[in-house]
């Protein structure tokens, strides 16, 4: 009777002990819980702020279109091109095409608001769940992804080139080219890095880009193969009696940009402490140079020989330069701007013709 009289006690102090470690277990996973929703509102209610003035930029973007718009219609109309009638017309339209816009924009970004309200878990946020003996369930914020949200210091894009380009050197100059059949592409990716933080007025501006050099020269005459390529008449280079229509030189290289860009911005602060910048309607300059290395060369013939239409490529049999570097620099507005680009390293290797690439035209970027 006795021994089950003590484990029957046992019982009721380990059932004690149970249901007040139960009460304690309860109340932190309450205090969890209300931690975590608290968090999770937070991460709306800024989810939902940014999206809204995401709209309130768009709007104000189109606003400021609609009224430059209005102005140069108004000056036609001072200037006779147009009539009084014809100008309210054509200016009523497209205000209804910008307030479209701006309804077509408002319904997604609510799209966008509702989605988030499902969705139940922030997506730019992070935070991790500590488990302790002393502590218990702890949440710890990693706040470091929201500060970088709040202040975006870097931007990438990709950027289009387009010019004119030709081989400087001795004996050779801008007149011994052909004009319309000397051209210059590059594609490339780029990243515009802030270096002062407060006004964004000095950049870093940094990527990988490819390009093309295509070069024909004037006077029947082009660069010979071999371990020493030299200007000669094409005639001594094709069977005899070809008569040759097209003959151009190419280059594709892989190169690495690198600019320091000067110019305004706009600097706009939001009020759940995002920073960001616009460099619309703003000029800006850049200087600094490029390097990385030639891929291949080829030169493309065409020429008719007894009676036939021939043509005949012949790859990297040149004495290339195989590394290439050089100065770049650029000024414009907008996502325009207008380049020149000079190699410093030669063409060709030190026994060939002496020729270095200028390069002039547009890029967007």
């Amino acid at each position: 009777m006795k021994n089950q009289l003590h484990l029957i006690t046992i019982l009721v102090i380990l059932l004690g002990a149970f249901s007040v470690n139960a009460q304690e277990v309860k109340k932190d996973t309450v205090e969890l819980t209300s931690k975590a929703n608290q968090l999770h509102k937070e991460w709306l209610d800024a989810e939902i702020s940014e999206l809204n003035d995401s709209h309130k930029l768009y709007e104000s973007d189109l606003k400021a279109e609609l009224k430059k718009y209005v102005e140069r219609i108004n000056r036609q109309v001072d200037e006779g091109k147009i009539t009084a009638e014809k100008a309210m017309l054509i200016k009523e339209k497209h205000a209804e095409k910008i307030a479209a816009k701006i309804e077509a924009h408002r319904t997604k970004v609510d799209a966008e608001i509702a989605f988030a309200k499902v969705r139940g878990t922030s997506q730019s946020n992070r935070s991790s769940i500590e488990i302790s003996t002393k502590k218990g369930i702890s949440i710890d914020i990693d706040e470091t992804y929201r500060e970088q949200q709040k202040y975006v210091n870097t931007y990438s894009g990709f950027s289009l080139s387009f010019g004119y380009n030709f081989m400087n050197g001795d004996n050779l100059g801008i007149n011994d080219f052909s004009y319309p059949n000397n051209n210059y592409f590059a594609l490339g990716y780029k990243w515009k890095t802030t270096l002062d933080k407060d006004k964004n007025n000095f950049r870093l501006v940094y990527g990988v880009e490819y390009q093309s050099h295509g070069t024909e020269l004037n006077g029947s005459r082009f660069i010979t193969q071999g371990d020493q390529s030299l200007i000669a008449p094409l005639a001594s280079n094709l069977p005899a009696g070809a008569d040759v229509s097209k003959a151009k030189f190419r280059q594709d290289q892989i190169v690495f940009p690198l600019y320091l860009e000067i110019g305004g911005s706009k600097r706009k602060e939001y009020e759940d402490g995002r920073v960001r910048f616009r460099e619309d309607g703003y000029w800006r300059v850049g200087l600094g140079g490029f390097a990385g290395f030639n891929t291949s060369s080829r030169l493309k013939l065409k020429y008719e020989l007894d009676g036939r239409d021939i043509k005949e490529t012949r790859i990297n049999n040149f004495d290339n330069e195989k590394f290439i570097y050089g100065l770049d620099a650029y000024v414009g507005t907008e996502s325009l701007t207008f380049f020149g680009r000079m190699n410093l390293n030669n063409v060709f290797n030190s026994n060939s013709v002496d020729a270095q690439y200028v390069t002039f035209g547009i890029r967007f970027q």
